[in-house]
Parts: structure tokens; C-alpha cells; sequence
């Protein structure tokens, strides 16, 4: 799960920074599409055809992401008081069951191909269409990752995710390309093609996990607890802390936990002790959701047993 967002990043920058990672991705989706569809009916290549099915999909999923990242951006109303950062795990989820999909239908035509060989024609115009797809699918990857770092994006993570697969697909079908024109044998290209359908498949198993992690709400990780637990603990008007719970809401985390406080304040001074300890974890994390609960010291209650 990534992190939130960085503490220099203002909840405006961090949606501004998401937006142009989509405009981003459905470009370089769109132009790789256009040039491997030509390249595919130029070679009738079974492994650039797989190539050409997943950029079809990442097309489609990009297109996802790109909704999802607008939904998730619409501030909180009335009957979504958390806001619907939930729509990226949504989009994470999609992502994975079509990438899923793609890696199926890859996987049956190699297997039709790998018993029935056909010969693949003009092989180095499939190459050089795979290092073109190759070098701008890198770009975008580093500027995913960069996003993804900065904003905590798990849209974004998994939008890079599929294209860091595509990076290895788009050299495995170069050199499996490279191999049938040099040795000639019309088998390498739909063996390539069932190597490249297995990694997808099981590169779409992170993406889903990620995605059920969210809308599952599974705890934040371990070391954002620890720091926001340290947060907490710092103020000098705080004597412990317990019952945290946390999850991620997509674009934000979401947390809540008891403080215990002296008995003796005044119910004025514990609320100004919960707005210091709220304004520090929210400079930490830029639009974290807070709820703090006060507890007297040594006041008896149940308590979570993790």
C-alpha cells in the first residue's frame, strides 16, 4: 500500500499531480496502441499481438484510472461524508480483473500458435516498434513513480505497476522477435507469447491485492502508525494512547484513537490538547480524516486486544 502524502505537498498539488499522471498515462496508452496495431498487422506476430492486447487494456484501464482519480477528487458531501477516495481502489480493482483478462486471452492465441506455427513477417520493423513502446513506456513509468511517492496515489501505483509489466513484456517481445529472425524457428515467437500472458497474470494479483487492501480497509502501514502514535505522544499534556485504528481511504489516510489525558482538566483545555495533536499528525499528513476520543488516566474500559 503507498504511503500518504508527502508532508511538503498541499492536498491541492497532490490532485494536480494525479491529474497530469492520467493525462500522462492515456496519452502514451493511446500512442502505443496506434503504433503496435500497426506493427501487429504488419508482422502478424502472435507475441507482438500480446504486446498489442495488453496496450489495448492498458488504454482501457488508463481510461479507468482516469475517472476514478476525478471521483476521488470530489470533496465530501452529504451522503459520502469521508469523501470517495474509495473510487481508487475501485479503479485498482478493474485494473486487475482486465489485465486478468488480457493475460487469458494472450495465453489461448500463443497456445494456438504454439500447435499451429505460422511465420512472422518483417520481424525488424516488430523490434523497433517494441523499442520505441520500450523507451516511452520507461518515461512514463518514472513519472508514475514519482506521483506515486509524492501523492500516495494507489491509482497511480497500480496504473505504474501494469506499466512496469509492460516494460518487460515490450522486451520479451523484442528479443523473442530478434530470436525468430535470426535463428528462424516459428515457435519461439508463441512460446514468448505464453511466457508474457503468465507474467501478466500474475503481475494483476499485486494490483488486486492493493485494491482489496483498500476497500477492505486494512491498517495503514506499520511505520505511519508508529509516527502518527509518536505524534500523539509528544504533546506534553499527553500521558498514553490506545485503540488506534487506522485504514486508507484512497486518497487519505483515516484514523482514530484515545488519548489519555489528566482527570483533572477542564473539558475545555482536553478539546485545545485534541486540536494540537490533530494539526501536528494533519502537517505530518496533509488531509488525514481524525477522530480523537479523550480518556481520564486509569479510567476501567475494554480495550482492543491487538
Amino acid at each position: 500500500m503507498p504511503t500518504d502524502a508527502h508532508p511538503t505537498l498541499s492536498v491541492k498539488q497532490r490532485n494536480r499531480l494525479i491529474r497530469q499522471a492520467t493525462y500522462a498515462s492515456l496519452s502514451v496508452a493511446f500512442s502505443l496502441t496506434l503504433i503496435k496495431v500497426w506493427a501487429w498487422q504488419t508482422t502478424d506476430s502472435v507475441s507482438l499481438l500480446s504486446s498489442l492486447a495488453d496496450s489495448c487494456l492498458d488504454l482501457l484501464a488508463s481510461g479507468i484510472t482516469f475517472w476514478a482519480v476525478r471521483i476521488a477528487q470530489t470533496p465530501a458531501d452529504q451522503e459520502h461524508r469521508f469523501g470517495h477516495g474509495k473510487s481508487e481502489g475501485l479503479s485498482a480493482l478493474a485494473q486487475g480483473l482486465i489485465i486478468m483478462g488480457s493475460a487469458l486471452f494472450v495465453g489461448f492465441e500463443a497456445a494456438q500458435r504454439l500447435r499451429y506455427p505460422q511465420p512472422v513477417a518483417a520481424p525488424v520493423l516488430g523490434i523497433g516498434a517494441m523499442l520505441v513502446a520500450t523507451l516511452a513506456t520507461l518515461a512514463l513509468v518514472a513519472f508514475q513513480n514519482s506521483v506515486t511517492k509524492r501523492t500516495g496515489s494507489v491509482a497511480i501505483g497500480a496504473d505504474a505497476m501494469h506499466y512496469r509489466a509492460d516494460l518487460l513484456v515490450n522486451v520479451g517481445v523484442a528479443v523473442g522477435l530478434l530470436l525468430v529472425s535470426v535463428t528462424g524457428s516459428l515457435r519461439i515467437d508463441p512460446v514468448v507469447g505464453i511466457v508474457v500472458a503468465g507474467y501478466i497474470f500474475y503481475g494483476a494479483f499485486e494490483i488486486l491485492g492493493q485494491a482489496l487492501d483498500i476497500l477492505l480497509d486494512r491498517e495503514i502501514p506499520d511505520s505511519d502508525r508508529d509516527k502518527i502514535a509518536a505524534i500523539a505522544k509528544a504533546h506534553p499534556d499527553v500521558a498514553g494512547l490506545h485503540d488506534m485504528r487506522t485504514r486508507f481511504g484512497g486518497a487519505h489516510y483515516i484514523v482514530q484513537f484515545h488519548l489519555e489525558l489528566s482527570p483533572e482538566l477542564t473539558l475545555w483545555r482536553c478539546h485545545e490538547i485534541l486540536d494540537d495533536v490533530e494539526e501536528e499528525i494533519e502537517r505530518a499528513y496533509p488531509g488525514c480524516e481524525i477522530i480523537i476520543h479523550p480518556d481520564p488516566i486509569g479510567f476501567p474500559e475494554r480495550r482492543d486486544e491487538f
